[in-house]
């Protein structure tokens, strides 16, 4: 199969080595690009959330420990070599049906993972970096999603980053109905935030973000106040709570500008989240009397609650996504004998035009009814005498001798298949895997 997975997520890799492992956009599909000609890379999707970054490969010529080197080099992070995870063929297929259906996620059940997926695949199908494996591994990660949303309640009530942040805050305020909520940034994480806060009954919020724009978008939506990013630090010390999810390359809250705002607030604490990554928070204001300040990772205390009563639903998604592996495997075996089938069909189909051709031209009194009956029982026969070899091919596929009886039948038959798995697929139309 040759399908390969590379990767850093939460269980492996702490935060301080995946906040240097985020990239833009551009970033994403020029280090792809790199790494697919240093390589040999044929297909490439690179997917880069807050909790995970992912390298999934098909037809990689050189050895996967080169390439880790190469990303050790280009990120200058001797931890990546041990934190990684490296998973092959079966192993990486099951991996991606796991993260596309949240099983995999910090929140089992959240659903955002899904759109980071979709978009991930998107953006490399749009710059010409996958094909027609990607494309079946991809479509049918997707699908087993919907499905597993479907049959199963690991959906309901889905929990997020943002939901446990919120949680958080309540556990830490005896009424947060009462506090003055400040959201900095207007991407998808905050305004998952916003949506979780007001569900708790506050009704002091104010957005701010670089994009002034989108903060007053996203303000109007849920009626909310909304300043400049540049008055943030004006505004800092009225917030009792502050949820912060930009994609800042440096913090953006650092301990002097935390403590400036402590002085005018009198003794009263404050309480910060951190959903970004790289973190919009230095670490170290967590040091300043009377701040409480939580990142991704902290967290992960909150999720945990979560997972017992989301055990039973996850087994069950694991149950769909084993029987639809079993079928993909099988299905990728069965790619092998294709190019074989197809030469051999295209062979029988060639001999049978020439001589049905002749027969006709000897049979010149045939009307066309009777011309196309004919035509007819030739077709039919033909596809009948091919059918029982085509399906034991097929059959025959998952044995390891499977390359002597397609060496046989070539040999036999003269035949020149083109062995190439992609073959079996269709081109996928890009407009498939836009918003779904």
């Amino acid at each position: 199969m040759n399908f390969t997975l590379l990767g850093w997520n939460f269980r492996s890799t702490p935060l301080e080595i995946r906040d240097r492992l985020s990239l833009t956009e551009q970033e994403q599909l020029e280090l792809v690009q790199q790494i697919n000609a240093r390589c040999g890379i044929q297909e490439s999707v690179l997917l880069s959330t807050c909790n995970r970054t992912e390298l999934y490969l098909y037809n990689m010529e050189r050895p996967a420990e080169e390439l880790l080197e190469l990303l050790q080099k280009r990120w200058g992070i001797p931890e990546l070599l041990e934190t990684h995870y490296l998973l092959k063929d079966e192993e990486a297929v099951f991996h991606l049906f796991r993260v596309a259906s949240s099983l995999d996620s910090m929140v089992v059940g959240e659903p955002q993972i899904l759109g980071q997926l979709k978009d991930a695949f998107g953006r490399f199908q749009e710059n010409g970096l996958t094909g027609r494996f990607l494309y079946a591994m991809f479509t049918r990660a997707f699908s087993i999603a919907k499905r597993i949303r479907t049959e199963t309640s690991i959906g309901d009530n889905a929990v997020s980053i943002s939901y446990a942040a919120v949680e958080l805050a309540k556990r830490i305020f005896d009424d947060i109905r009462q506090q003055k909520v400040l959201v900095i940034g207007a991407g998808e994480m905050a305004e998952l935030a916003i949506r979780h806060l007001l569900r708790t009954g506050i009704h002091q919020l104010k957005v701010t973000n670089r994009t002034f724009a989108n903060a007053a978008k996203l303000a109007e939506q849920f009626q909310a106040s909304v300043f400049p990013f540049e008055k943030l630090y004006e505004e800092l010390p009225d917030s009792d709570i502050v949820i912060s999810s930009t994609g800042a390359r440096e913090p953006i809250l650092t301990p002097e500008r935390v403590r400036q705002s402590l002085r005018k607030r009198r003794g009263r604490p404050m309480f910060f989240i951190d959903i970004a990554v790289p973190r919009d928070i230095d670490p170290t204001v967590n040091k300043l009397s009377g701040v409480y300040c939580y990142d991704i990772d902290d967290l992960q205390g909150v999720v945990e609650q979560n997972r017992e009563e989301r055990r039973e639903q996850s087994n069950l998604a694991e149950e769909i996504i084993r029987k639809e592996l079993q079928k993909v495997m099988l299905w990728f075996e069965t790619q092998s004998v294709i190019p074989t089938v197809k030469s051999l069909r295209e062979s029988f189909q060639k001999t049978v035009d020439v001589e049905l051709e002749k027969t006709l031209a000897k049979l010149g009194s045939l009307n066309e009814k009777q011309q196309a009956e004919v035509e007819k029982m030739v077709r039919v026969l033909t596809n009948k005498l091919l059918h029982k070899p085509s399906t034991r091919l097929k059959d025959l596929s998952v044995r390891e001798d499977l390359h002597l009886y397609l060496e046989t039948l070539s040999e036999l038959f003269d035949l020149n298949p083109s062995n190439n798995v992609e073959e079996a697929s269709p081109q996928p139309a890009l407009k498939l895997l836009k918003k779904q």
